[in-house]
């Protein structure tokens, strides 16, 4: 079953039983998994700058000429824009309110949805950074690339216990 799916099962057996503290405890995780797909969708706006860029050239691929010009840059910054519309759209479209505020509660009480929020978050400012900025060589925007995905890859798979 999806994490959305899930949401909506327990958001329904709550309206039936509002004070079932298990049930407020598997909407919480549920919405908790929900939160979680936030960050492959930053990882994947963290690649495009890095595919643009060629952040890590082959010998028979040279990397691109630097700085990049505006209109390339730009055009990296309306794909990820595009990947998070759509992945928002797909992910959030059919939740009902309750559970939609139930994701903006769970990420004022709980921390690990506090941490994936600003992992995303922190991931999307790396991205916009070398997308966004006119690099003459590749030192930064590679620095930023690590520090985008670090965090991300030291805890993505150690939640995997929070989310069930």
């Amino acid at each position: 079953m999806s994490a959305a799916q899930a949401a909506e099962l327990y958001a329904d057996a709550l309206a039936g039983h509002p004070e079932s503290p298990s049930m407020q405890q598997q909407l919480d995780q549920a919405t908790y998994r929900l939160l979680r797909g936030t960050r492959w969708l930053a990882l994947l706006c963290l690649i495009v700058p890095a595919a643009m860029i060629n952040l890590f050239p082959s010998d028979d691929q040279p990397s691109p000429e630097l700085p990049l010009p505006i209109g390339q840059r730009l055009w990296s910054i309306v794909i990820m824009a595009a990947i998070w519309a759509f992945g928002a759209w797909r992910r959030y479209r059919r939740l009902r309110t309750g559970t939609r505020l139930n994701l903006r509660s769970v990420i004022r009480r709980g921390r690990w949805a506090r941490v994936v929020a600003a992992q995303s978050g922190w991931a999307m400012a790396c991205a916009l950074l070398m997308a966004g900025c006119p690099w003459t060589d590749l030192s930064g925007p590679r620095l930023l690339f690590w520090a985008g995905l670090a965090p991300m890859a030291a805890t993505i798979w150690f939640d995997r216990n929070k989310a069930r």
